[in-house]
């Protein structure tokens, strides 16, 4: 490419006037498409420079050497205190993936924590490791077609994270029941996504993807049930937290911590607008607000159990 770019000056230097402008024009658009498609270009000059004091704090603390769910935790903690916001995704009028590391929903969260904790070396080098991370874990089998490639529902992301080795659903073994709800909100709702309104086409195969969601077996643990079983969660689980609500399967999502026998969740929180950490144990939590069902639980494949 460089010899390319080189060829093209020295031609520049013995056109004629009349033609100098038109080699200028397309050099800088050649320029430009040349070195803007690298993958580390597509993100933020502010997120790189994030991602940069990330890897330094991952390396001073060691943070590879760590089994996966110590390194969520890790992770998670060094976000603390990141603002929460919404629809940070659905910036773009056509899908791409987004890397933005300085505001969150509890999904995006999760996302980036996991994708992060999936690296095996924290430096510069590292990122588009970690795009590619974060795309596999945000978009069905890896891959962006349209809007409809994103995992929306939040049980659909946990059957194809366990399909990619990722996590393992344990909430059957851990005690879980037959999940009840069947997923239609999004269908039913499309008027509310801007991505639909844009190409209503969409909407069709949005239902065909919830026919394949209720058309599988999930299990969830009662919130009445979950202080029994809270001793069989571990600091680093994936905590879904399933909804009364028609036509949703979830409403929230977090990393489990465990602080002087108890679970917590680390969670982006609305209420909290950041990054925080719950002063309620996970029982507790779930009890106060009136919605929440009960929980599934995700756990990372290479869990290191005490």
């Amino acid at each position: 490419m460089r010899r390319s770019v080189t060829r093209l000056l020295i031609f520049y230097s013995q056109t004629p006037v009349a033609m100098k402008n038109l080699v200028l024009l397309f050099l800088i658009t050649f320029s430009f498409g040349a070195f803007a498609c690298s993958p580390v270009d597509s993100v933020y000059r502010k997120d790189q420079t994030l991602l940069k004091h990330f890897f330094e704090y991952a390396n001073k603390k060691e943070i590879a050497k760590l089994p996966i769910n110590e390194k969520v935790v890790a992770i998670g903690r060094y976000f603390l205190e990141t603002p929460y916001v919404g629809g940070t995704l659905d910036i773009n009028p056509q899908e791409e993936l987004v890397v933005n590391l300085r505001e969150f929903d509890c999904v995006t969260f999760v996302d980036n924590v996991i994708a992060l904790a999936r690296l095996d070396k924290y430096e510069e080098q590292s990122i588009p490791q970690f795009q590619k991370n974060l795309q596999e874990i945000r978009y069905r089998n890896g891959k962006i077609v349209d809007y409809t490639s994103r995992l929306h529902y939040s049980s659909d992301w946990l059957y194809e994270m366990t399909c990619l080795n990722f996590l393992e659903d344990i909430t059957k073994e851990k005690g879980g029941i037959p999940f009840p709800n069947k997923v239609s909100f999004i269908s039913q709702n499309w008027k509310k996504y801007p991505a639909l309104i844009q190409d209503s086409t969409l909407v069709t195969k949005i239902i065909d993807i919830e026919k394949t969601i209720n058309g599988r077996a999930y299990y969830y643990i009662p919130k009445e049930k979950v202080l029994p079983f809270a001793g069989q969660i571990k600091t680093g689980d994936i905590i879904l937290i399933t909804t009364k609500k028609k036509g949703l399967d979830t409403a929230h999502v977090g990393i489990a911590i465990e602080n002087e026998g108890q679970i917590y969740l680390l969670h982006a929180s609305v209420s909290d607008k950041k990054v925080s950490i719950t002063t309620e144990t996970l029982p507790d939590y779930l009890q106060r607000i009136t919605s929440h069902s009960g929980i599934m639980i995700g756990r990372l494949i290479n869990f290191k159990s005490n």
